[in-house]
């Protein structure tokens, strides 16, 4: 018997109206054949309860069971349900569950992106593959016994699969940094304004992540499975177990500085292999560049202290909005944002007022005019837009 005839019975079944001859070899079909009882349910579900996930993309399309339902003859009873006014009600049942699943997957998608908007960058979050996310700073065990976190919402422990997703992502907030310890045991450090990507239950095969922003990850010794962390630009490290510093910007500029074990670093084709003390640096496209590094200046981040050496304005927004917990705007256009003058340390206790005053390496007073707009951003221009020589 094929689908169509098992939804006819379905169908029959519904408004009452199956034949007794009939109804005795349905129910010995739905006992013997699985997947008949499941076609069986699906169509009830998508016909009686408006469920229609999982079914539209399998065996069921709502445009042919309406099309069936419209074309079922049933014949008059005493009982109303089994009249056909029955088809009538189901046929309305259906318009109505259609009309209205569409309308709440509408609204839901809306309201979803309308949320995220809201409060991405602002709070930790864990996105999941369905656009769903859930907020860092509020879980707690009992809600989500595969993850934890301390007291303070700054260490994240993934023990399993999270919302029946093996798939997510960390978006951290600007101005925060925060510790997400994977199944194996790795630690990954992450900066503000940082997303990584990570399986919360590791396949037997391999280890793998994916990273935009600044990480410091202390991987996890495995010799069967070498850690790849996926960077923009067809950027590529691949580790064994080590401790070593990922710093990525939104221009395309990738490093890699390793203070403990080896590394191998890849841009698109190109190979290279790290020492400890050694950085590589690139842009897609470029070759790798390998030099020594100042492991104070570089990690100096994980101690809340961040700094920008030879800077644009866009450049110091992006180091802005790791440090500080503000979205950053710059009041200047792009064109005239090409001098490269900005350089400073922004310590943990210092205002992003007093670093803008005293991180500018031109002699001039009242460098910066800033100001909060009524969505607390920071927006910042300049009293003079300065024309030095691009280093």
């Amino acid at each position: 018997m094929d689908k169509e005839q098992i939804m006819q019975l379905v169908i029959e079944e519904l408004v009452g109206d199956i034949s007794p001859e009939d109804e005795i070899m349905y129910r010995r079909l739905l006992r013997e054949n699985p997947a008949a009882a499941a076609l069986r349910d699906n169509v009830i579900r998508l016909l009686t309860e408006g469920d229609m996930h999982g079914i539209l993309e399998d065996d069921i399309s709502v445009e042919y069971a309406l099309k069936k339902l419209k074309a079922q003859q049933v014949k008059k009873r005493d009982r109303f349900f089994r009249g056909p006014g029955a088809v009538m009600i189901l046929f309305l049942l259906i318009v109505t569950v259609i009309f209205t699943f569409r309308h709440q997957q509408q609204a839901i998608k809306s309201k979803t992106t309308t949320d995220l908007q809201a409060i991405l960058y602002k709070y930790p979050l864990l996105m999941f593959n369905d656009e769903s996310f859930i907020r860092l700073d509020t879980i707690t065990t009992n809600e989500n016994p595969n993850i934890t976190s301390d007291a303070q919402h700054k260490t994240f422990h993934i023990k399993g699969p999270i919302n029946h997703f093996n798939e997510a992502t960390l978006i951290s907030a600007r101005g925060e940094s925060y510790k997400l310890i994977l199944p194996d045991g790795s630690e990954i450090h992450v900066d503000g304004k940082t997303s990584v990507t990570f399986f919360c239950r590791l396949p037997a095969s391999h280890r793998e992540i994916a990273v935009s922003g600044q990480v410091f990850i202390k991987a996890a010794q495995d010799p069967k499975r070498p850690l790849v962390i996926n960077l923009p630009q067809e950027g590529k490290v691949s580790v064994l177990g080590t401790s070593f510093n990922i710093n990525t910007d939104e221009k395309g500029h990738m490093q890699v500085a390793l203070t403990d074990g080896k590394v191998n670093v890849q841009n698109g084709k190109r190979l290279t292999s790290l020492d400890p003390g050694f950085a590589a640096s690139w842009q897609k496209g470029k070759e790798i560049s390998k030099k020594k590094f100042d492991e104070e200046d570089v990690l100096s981040w994980l101690e809340g202290r961040h700094s920008c050496v030879n800077a644009t304005l866009r450049d110091l927004a992006r180091v802005l909005e790791r440090r500080y917990p503000y979205r950053v705007i710059i009041d200047v256009p792009l064109e005239e944002d090409t001098a490269h003058f900005i350089s400073g340390q922004m310590d943990r206790d210092i205002s992003i007022e007093d670093f803008l005053m005293m991180a500018v390496t031109y002699p001039t007073r009242d460098k910066f005019r800033y100001h909060f707009d009524k969505d607390s951003a920071f927006h910042i221009s300049l009293t003079h837009v300065p024309q030095l020589t691009t280093p």
